[in-house]
């Protein structure tokens, strides 16, 4: 038992750590003024820090994402091998 109460307590801290470190990315991307890029319904996309945090706050609120419609990043796989001819 003490096992799973481990695993749980580390999964909440890696859980806050990454809201934390995206967090900052969002300040960083507002202060540099760049945006982000996402794969979106197989396009590329560009979305300002405040559009990030505005769905971000939105999603918090509303169900989760559909598969399809949730965003990528540009170097995250997105699960649609590419089959290669031969």
């Amino acid at each position: 038992m003490k096992g799973k109460d481990e695993l749980t307590e580390l999964g909440d801290k890696i859980e806050r750590g990454l809201k934390i470190s995206f967090e900052r990315l969002i300040a960083f991307k507002k202060y540099k003024n760049t945006p982000f890029v996402f794969q979106r319904n197989g396009k590329i996309v560009e979305i300002s820090a405040e559009e990030v945090e505005k769905e971000m706050k939105e999603s918090k609120k509303a169900k989760p994402y559909k598969k399809e419609d949730r965003a990528q990043l540009v170097n995250e796989p997105s699960g649609n091998p590419i089959k290669k001819k031969t």
